[in-house]
């Protein structure tokens, strides 16, 4: 018994040709095999050039004071835009399906999940190797623990935490559109493939 149908049930309806499947049939446009290697080059390459940055004695532990704080800053959050930047742009450079706006998700994906590790990493005492983006996250977390433990106007302590915070949003919405702006250029960079 023969049948013509998708499903091989006889009587069924019949397919006459199998359908290739275009951007509007496409039930999701995320794939998380290229985000996962996004976050990956972000971590890999920010981890990289923070510790080029200290052998060149750019960057330093905070122990002898030999760099300005503020130059380490900058120079820290700079890596971290290249960062996001090539791991938004790996990650939309190698999905499979490339749509207007794909690149743009995929490198926010990009972005979240790298912040979650980057933090995850914090707690876990990898902020030596994380630069600025960790220590903003160590001292939010150590302002409360410190008022405690010292006699600290807590008018100045909240002031600095609000501080802290700040240069924290702002670090991570620069490092939002590096890793978005990654992500747009990605997609458009190598050829495409089905679904463009």
């Amino acid at each position: 018994m023969t049948t013509n149908d998708a499903a091989g049930v006889p009587g069924g309806p019949t397919a006459a040709a199998p359908v290739a499947l275009g951007e509007d049939d496409r039930r999701d446009r995320t794939r998380w095999g290229p985000i996962w290697a996004g976050v990956l080059v972000v971590l890999s390459t920010y981890v990289v050039l923070q510790l080029l940055f200290f052998a060149l004695g750019i960057l330093d532990l905070g122990f002898e004071g030999d760099v300005s704080t503020t130059v380490a800053s900058v120079v820290s959050g700079v890596l971290a835009l290249v960062a996001f930047f090539l791991g938004g742009l790996a990650a939309a450079a190698t999905a499979f399906w490339r749509a207007a706006n794909d690149g743009l998700v995929h490198g926010a994906l990009v972005w979240a999940l790298s912040v979650v590790a980057i933090l995850t990493l914090t707690v876990l005492g990898g902020g030596a190797l994380l630069g600025s983006v960790a220590s903003v996250a160590t001292q939010v977390a150590n302002v409360a623990q410190e008022t405690r433990a010292m006699d600290v106007d807590p008018a100045q302590a909240m002031q600095t935490a609000r501080e802290a915070a700040g240069w924290g949003v702002l670090s991570l919405g620069l490092s939002f559109v590096a890793a978005t702006l990654g992500g747009l250029i990605g997609a458009k960079i190598w050829p495409r493939g089905r679904g463009a």
